[in-house]
């Protein structure tokens, strides 16, 4: 497959958008760098990315592309995303600072025990999934752990990047001239 070269641009920008806002949001306080609000603004980063990198490649073929070479060129982009905030995380996390593995854990731990707590589970099963968690928690920092992760959110993300796919595709009999 004959990669377009937008996809490298839109690709790296959007990385660099999403270390940019992980970056504030370390700056902000760990709060931020593990809220929910980050993870919508990483999430909404993604889908106006899939659908940026659609529209512009489109464009850029003449307005006909068909949808393998388009789920391509989306998947491409979105893992470039994907691997630069695993990267960002693991250099944050491994060489920056070190002990911010135990904020988050215990501020993900907290905010778990809050939730789980609240629909009454025993004592022991409480103890037993916190320590679970936590075990996940840390083991999502390291590199295999990582190496997993960027695997289910491409696939997480794949799913996604099918629809925005068929919705942008465009063969020849249906070309939309702008």
């Amino acid at each position: 497959m004959r990669i377009n070269q937008l996809v490298w641009q839109h690709g790296g920008l959007a990385a660099l958008i999403s270390v940019i806002l992980s970056l504030v949001a370390y700056i902000i306080g760990v709060e931020a760098l593990v809220g929910w609000p980050l993870d919508m603004a990483q999430s909404l980063l993604i889908v106006i990315t899939m659908v940026v990198v659609s529209r512009a490649i489109r464009t850029d073929e003449d307005g006909i592309i068909n949808f393998s070479r388009l789920l391509g060129h989306i998947m491409i982009a979105v893992v470039c995303l994907l691997a630069s905030s695993i990267v960002f995380n693991l250099v944050l996390f491994n060489l920056i600072d070190p002990g911010l593995i135990d904020t988050v854990a215990d501020i993900t731990l907290e905010r778990v025990e809050g939730m789980m707590g609240s629909f009454g589970l025993e004592a022991d099963l409480l103890e037993e999934t916190l320590a679970e968690t936590e075990m996940q928690i840390r083991k999502g920092y390291t590199l295999s752990g990582s190496i997993v992760g960027l695997f289910y959110g491409s696939v997480f993300w794949g799913l996604l990047a099918l629809i925005v796919a068929a919705i942008f595709k465009r063969s020849p009999e249906n070309k939309i001239n702008f």
